[in-house]
């Protein structure tokens, strides 16, 4: 079976929508995918990615199932260095490289940070949900392995948001969210795949292909969006 996660064209938060490259991108997005074969598309219920997935499933002609549990995956946590919250995917590397939990899949929920905003309900929530989705397609869960009950090659698509994009990988590869979100930065519309491998008759765990996958973009001479991205240099005028 394939996963495939498409993060949301480039977003206007203030106006609640996309801004004009954000619908170019998706555009460009509907366009590359038309002719790709899927059994569901599954959306988050906010609108920057109700639009992406009303351009996507255009040219399909299918409309995608809303889930709350697609949201972005947002939430304010307390830090030693700010009087400020920051979210619980934006750290400052002198801050995040010291704390050892944060490299331990086994106990990055419980470090104080996490603590602070309940950040470990909030991801077996989404996670628990995602796996009674996975049930309904034949692949159950069972310690860190999905159990396979009816295996099958079905494609699934989720639009959605790079944040709880990281976490439903995280959970898939055994690897702590907040990994997922200092050191990769998936773009604007781009695709992520992973895929099952049932290298043992009846176990499957899943595997990337490709992420954050950007093809459609540069067909259609589009310049990826910077959104999400920090400085390449301390000294340039781009985000800090």
């Amino acid at each position: 079976m394939k996963l495939i996660f498409i993060r949301h064209g480039d977003p206007d938060y203030e106006n609640n929508t996309l801004t004009e490259q954000g619908f170019k991108e998706i555009a460009s997005l509907a366009d590359y995918y038309k002719e790709l074969n899927f059994k569901k598309a599954y959306c988050s219920s906010l609108n920057r990615a109700k639009l992406t997935a009303k351009a996507f499933l255009k040219p399909h002609n299918k409309k995608a199932i809303i889930c709350n549990w697609l949201d972005e995956f947002a939430f304010k946590v307390k830090v030693p260095y700010s009087k400020e919250t920051v979210l619980n995917m934006d750290f400052l590397p002198s801050f995040f490289t010291t704390q050892d939990d944060f490299y331990n899949n086994d106990c990055y929920l419980d470090n104080e940070v996490m603590r602070s905003a309940n950040i470990k309900e909030h991801y077996y929530e989404v996670v628990n949900k995602f796996d009674e989705l996975l049930v309904k397609y034949g692949y159950i869960r069972e310690g860190k392995f999905y159990k396979v009950k009816k295996a099958n090659k079905d494609t699934l698509i989720f639009i959605c948001h790079f944040g709880i994009m990281s976490v439903l990988m995280s959970h898939l590869m055994g690897i702590p969210f907040v990994l997922l979100t200092q050191s990769f930065i998936c773009p604007p519309s781009g695709v992520t795949t992973l895929v099952t491998e049932e290298r043992e008759k009846g176990i499957a765990q899943f595997r990337c292909l490709e992420y954050g996958n950007i093809d459609h973009l540069k067909k259609a001479n589009i310049k990826p969006s910077f959104m999400g991205r920090f400085c390449e240099i301390y000294e340039s005028n781009e985000r800090h």
